[in-house]
């Protein structure tokens, strides 16, 4: 190899190295280093003080809600949550404020400019009003419940409409969320994590949880097992190209199989996110183990699917996210499923059983690998799913949560007439394609509650 090419290839490892560095040393101080972790927790605390006294309380707010959703511990939480109780009984321009103060980003442009773009996706009719009785509407991705917030006109909604937030990422002490508290009217969030769920009852707002989350709508006759297609591959990782999703753990311990003469095809399929394609091809070569890794980008559900087909175990190796839609689809597929032990708060998922796959620590990542890749395996989770976690469950339960919601309220509310939805990647969509036709009338609605956002 030529001199010039040597360096190059000196030049992008030492540039891979670095940045896997980088990304183990921000995990560290994020998760492991106990008494780092509890000196910044004091050290935002003084500082939110310090921002209130100092009259900019707005500031200390975004500061503290970011504090508690990092975990720090539970006396830290009390007294951050102590604040926001004070903050929805006695000073809720602050969440006011945090919606006038919103702009557009690179992501949401759009929809500033067009927030009717929402209509029929990221917000979603699920129930139309009769008489004195509520509809429904569903709102996904935490980045549109502020958009919904600032851009209509919400109270006129919720004269006729309940509303149902589905958040896409884990702790809800999170302003996309509590700029609904402003409201004198029930809001139903998802809160299937029990942290987030405790957090949402314990302050006794208009917050109404509800005991479901993103991963319960995801469509079991898109991701199915498909009969004659060959287990060609080992393992399936579908995950955005992000540093949070931790590709290189996995990789590493591919390499770690390797050195001990196991090698197990493996396929990576995602989108660009604060990594890149090109990041995840340096990281499999860094890993010396470019040669058996598949890398598919922004491909359809449908090939997906035949991706999760070909594969023997579907891995989740997140410290922190939202709950992982990722999994569920490869129970669907019939795909058993390897997660990260400790995965957001440390709670052990029901879904994650003897029926469906397990949980792994860092140190037994491989060995689990291994043994659901080349031990005997007699799994059933798609079964298991479609019995305990299906759209059709999840509806009935929003509809029930509700209802007993409207009962308590001696307010109308007839159960059964919730439609079933599903929630994608891009959108959430009906179950039945032809439902969307029957509530053009409550979109047209919508549509006239939408504000001037200039």
């Amino acid at each position: 190899m030529p001199d010039s090419d040597q360096s190059l290839q000196l030049d992008r490892r030492l540039k891979v190295m670095l940045e896997l560095s980088r990304q183990r040393l921000k995990e560290y101080v994020s998760f492991d280093a106990s008494f780092l972790r509890r000196l910044i927790a004091m050290g935002a605390l003084l500082a939110g003080w310090f921002l209130r006294r100092s009259g900019r309380p707005g500031k200390a707010l975004r500061l503290e809600v970011s504090l508690h959703r990092r975990a720090m511990g539970p006396s830290i939480d009390k007294a951050i949550e102590r604040r926001i109780g004070v903050v929805i009984s006695r000073d809720r321009s602050l969440l006011s404020d945090y919606l006038a103060d919103l702009g557009p980003t690179g992501s949401t442009e759009v929809f500033f400019r067009d927030p009717g773009r929402l209509l029929g996706s990221r917000i979603l009719v699920l129930k139309s009003p009769a008489g004195a009785e509520k509809g429904l509407v569903s709102l996904d991705y935490s980045f549109v419940f502020p958009l919904f917030a600032r851009c209509f006109d919400v109270p006129a909604i919720a004269r006729r409409y309940h509303i149902l937030l589905e958040p896409s990422w884990s702790g809800y002490c999170d302003l996309d969320i509590l700029c609904f508290a402003v409201y004198d009217f029930p809001v139903f969030v998802q809160a299937y994590e029990p942290r987030d769920r405790a957090f949402i009852s314990r302050l006794g707002s208009n917050l109404i949880p509800v005991d479901t989350a993103a991963n319960w709508w995801v469509d079991h006759r898109v991701f199915r097992p498909l009969p004659g297609v060959t287990k060609d591959a080992d393992v399936i990782m579908v995950a955005s190209w992000a540093r949070f999703k931790r590709h290189a753990r996995l990789l590493a311990a591919l390499r770690h199989l390797r050195e001990r003469g196991e090698r197990l095809q493996t396929i990576l399929i995602g989108y660009a996110n604060d990594w890149s394609l090109g990041g995840i091809y340096d990281a499999a070569r860094y890993y010396g183990v470019a040669d058996q890794v598949e890398v598919y980008e922004r491909i359809t559900p449908e090939e997906v699917n035949r991706h999760y087909n070909r594969a023997r175990v579907n891995v989740v190796w997140s410290r922190r996210e939202g709950v992982n839609r990722a999994i569920v689809e490869g129970f669907f597929a019939g795909v058993p499923g390897v997660v990260r032990l400790g995965f957001n708060y440390g709670y052990r998922y029901p879904y994650i059983n003897e029926r469906t796959g397990c949980f792994a620590s860092e140190a037994d990542l491989a060995g689990k690998l291994l043994e659901l890749t080349r031990g005997p395996v007699e799994l059933s989770p798609r079964e298991w799913v479609l019995a305990n976690m299906s759209p059709q469950i999840a509806t009935r339960i929003v509809d029930r949560t509700i209802g007993s919601w409207c009962r308590s309220a001696k307010e109308p509310w007839e159960e059964g007439k919730v439609a079933v939805k599903l929630s994608q990647l891009d959108s959430q969509r009906y179950w039945d394609h032809s439902e969307g036709s029957r509530f053009g009338a409550d979109y047209a609605f919508l549509h006239s509650t939408i504000r001037n956002t200039g």
